[in-house]
């Protein structure tokens, strides 16, 4: 089912190397570091360009290019993503490499294949395996959610503590003496953070789908960038970004599970979907917009500082597009 690789363009690395920063530092933000599941970024990251270099070497590309890779792949996997021993640590090291290896066996299976519908079968596959594996586990699906909240929960704790520590310093009282509202604002946070680890470790299987789309995407664009032989079609630029129109249905199952009472058992699974394809039409909507701004995305920044009205605008779009195909429909005009 393979055909032969060929020799790929140059392509700047410019766009990328913007990518691989916000996927390296976002998940020591706050807030940001609750919702990005695995922070160790560069665990999902290497083995993933590991995977290519190896599907590129048995395709002609270069044995050391997958040598090197493997290499920092081991010592990626060696290093602790959590606190050391802990269960969320091997939950973390496991699906890495779950990712990686389901990614180059779909990309070996076929290099025609367009790169997100190659992203979305090696998703999938990865987590039908973990599904199985945590089954079979002790106390199963339960074990691995625990985990999870036990893991967001240390880190709320930890970027509290860092912010009470710096609201005890003389700068801080002087800086709310001018401004007393600051210190309300900062009690509702430490709230909002707190309340939040349960939650997020409910929607633990859909954000970190998501977390290993970006890293699929970030190491495919790398992967062609760094060898001179393609195993497959480049990414489309985010102004031309599309899917299949079925997808919708991961949107009206999700959307079933959640609002019919009959389903109540499958709740949590109908939130799950509704956050990981609500996700892709909302990034599908982004691209429309910043194809309607003729690729300015200034335009887009200015519409997200407007959260609300950002999320209604490109969601809007994303699903709007499943029927009207705007661009479609603008080329043919």
């Amino acid at each position: 089912m393979t055909e032969a690789a060929t020799p790929v363009a140059k392509q700047s690395w410019r766009p990328l190397l913007w990518g691989l920063a916000a996927f390296l530092l976002c998940p020591f933000l706050p807030i940001a570091e609750l919702l990005i599941p695995i922070q160790q970024t560069l665990l999902l990251l290497v083995p993933v360009i590991a995977a290519c270099s190896i599907v590129g070497w048995k395709l002609g590309g270069r044995a050391a290019l997958a040598v090197i890779w493997i290499a920092l792949s081991v010592w990626m996997l060696l290093q602790p993503a959590g606190p050391p021993g802990a269960q969320y640590d091997q939950m973390a090291r496991g699906w890495a490499v779950l990712l990686a290896a389901s990614f180059g066996l779909v990309s070996l299976w076929s290099t025609t294949m367009p790169f997100f519908s190659r992203a979305l079968f090696s998703i999938g596959l990865a987590a039908g395996i973990g599904f199985l594996i945590a089954l079979s586990s002790p106390s199963g699906i339960a074990r691995f959610q625990h985990a999870a909240e036990e893991e967001l929960t240390r880190r709320a704790s930890s970027t509290i503590a860092r912010i009470e520590d710096g609201r005890s310093t003389p700068e801080w009282q002087g800086l709310v003496a001018r401004a007393p509202d600051l210190d309300p604002l900062y009690d509702d946070s430490e709230t909002r953070m707190r309340a939040m680890p349960p939650i997020v470790a409910a929607l633990l299987p859909a954000l970190v789908a998501l977390e290993s789309l970006a890293a699929l995407a970030l190491g495919w664009g790398a992967y062609r960038r760094l060898s001179p032989v393609q195993i497959g079609p480049a990414l489309s630029p985010l102004t031309a970004f599309k899917f299949n129109d079925q997808l919708v249905w991961g949107l009206a199952v999700g959307a079933t599970l959640c609002l019919l009472p009959a389903f109540e058992e499958g709740r949590n699974a109908g939130y799950n979907l509704l956050l990981f394809f609500g996700a892709l039409y909302l990034v599908r909507g982004v691209g429309i917009l910043a194809w309607m701004a003729r690729g300015r995305y200034v335009y887009v920044v200015i519409l997200s500082l407007l959260p609300q009205v950002f999320v209604i605008v490109t969601l809007a779009l994303g699903l709007g597009d499943t029927w009207l195909d705007l661009r479609k429909r603008a080329k043919a005009g």
